[in-house]
């Protein structure tokens, strides 16, 4: 199974993240009171349990704690942190993330992306730190809707800025040479931050907020329509999932270091995923399925980027993490 890291500290970026918020969602509300039948194998044994509550002592951080964007003491800075924490590994979960505004911002985004991933990588790889490097499905360019899913060995073939930074943030973790695993996920979507099912319920809100107004007449008041694009195909995936597959990683490093994927279960397209939400939540919204080329984003999306787990084999289908995400918002 591997060892386990006793009593270590674990540093994590993207603190205010999907991710970040997730992570210390998942420790606080689960296995600090052993409720890990959640997490990555299901059935983790007592040794883990206790290596999860008490073995790791992870310190997030925000902008505040540490500033990835362009400055010329970044370096320094990541040295000072890491000699001040000195950790036994680094969660690099922070990330330049606007995919459209990145295609007018290009230098900002490969600066986070590309440069302070590879100074983080390297301040690790020189102490021997385990180095967790969360990248994209966006890697992969993605045209067919026939292919199989895609495996961490197969070639990338990133389109748009945002995604040809993320493929760059890997080649250089890959070239600081330090021990480190590179987790792809896909269609991250959780109770925190902006996602895909908290635009849907903001919008489903907005519109059945509208037809009930009083000055709108009885016959006028249909459900509302919002169109959605059906014609790109990935795996949504709960961030808290995530978290438990990446605790639970860090804790035992009992799979190989190098590329590893991590999704819930299900190919489906983005209106499949809205109309999942719109029905759990009982909402009276009609989806109504357009092209990526109807919705004319300004950076382009792959039209399939199915990943195959490499990290959890038995990951539960995206519907019950979906449900759980949802449960978790209800009572918010």
């Amino acid at each position: 199974m591997g060892e386990f890291l006793q009593k270590d500290r674990i540093l994590v970026t993207g603190a205010s993240g999907q991710l970040g918020q997730s992570l210390r969602y998942i420790l606080e509300h689960e296995l600090t009171h052993q409720k890990s039948s959640a997490v990555l194998n299901s059935t983790p044994t007592h040794e883990q349990k206790t290596a999860f509550t008490a073995g790791h002592d992870y310190i997030f951080l925000d902008r505040d704690q540490l500033d990835l964007n362009f400055r010329e003491s970044l370096s320094q800075d990541i040295d000072r942190l890491i000699e001040e924490h000195k950790p036994k590994a680094f969660v690099h979960a922070a990330a330049y993330t606007q995919v459209d505004a990145a295609e007018s911002d290009e230098q900002a985004a490969f600066y986070v992306n590309e440069t302070a991933t590879a100074l983080l990588a390297q301040a690790c790889a020189k102490r021997n730190i385990l180095f967790v490097y969360i990248s994209s499905d966006f890697v992969f360019g993605g045209k067919s809707t026939h292919q199989k899913p895609f495996t961490p060995s197969d070639s990338v073939a990133p389109k748009g800025v945002y995604a040809r930074s993320k493929a760059a943030g890997e080649k250089a973790v890959q070239g600081a040479s330090g021990p480190h695993y590179i987790v792809r996920t896909s269609w991250l979507f959780s109770p925190f931050g902006h996602n895909f099912v908290k635009t849907m319920l903001r919008l489903a809100q907005e519109r059945l907020s509208f037809i009930s107004e009083p000055n709108l007449q009885t016959s006028d008041r249909i459900p509302p329509i919002i169109s959605v694009v059906a014609d790109q195909f990935g795996c949504p995936t709960s961030a808290l999932d995530l978290a438990r597959a990446l605790i639970l990683l860090i804790a035992t490093k009992a799979p190989p270091y190098g590329i590893h994927h991590f999704s819930n279960t299900g190919p489906a397209h983005w209106a499949q995923l809205a109309g999942a939400i719109f029905e759990q939540r009982n909402l009276p919204i009609t989806v109504k399925p357009i092209s990526t080329e109807d919705f004319a984003a300004p950076a382009p999306r792959p039209h399939y980027s199915v990943l195959e787990n490499t990290l959890d084999l038995k990951a539960r289908h995206w519907k019950e993490a979906l449900a759980e995400v949802l449960s978790i918002l209800k009572t918010a």
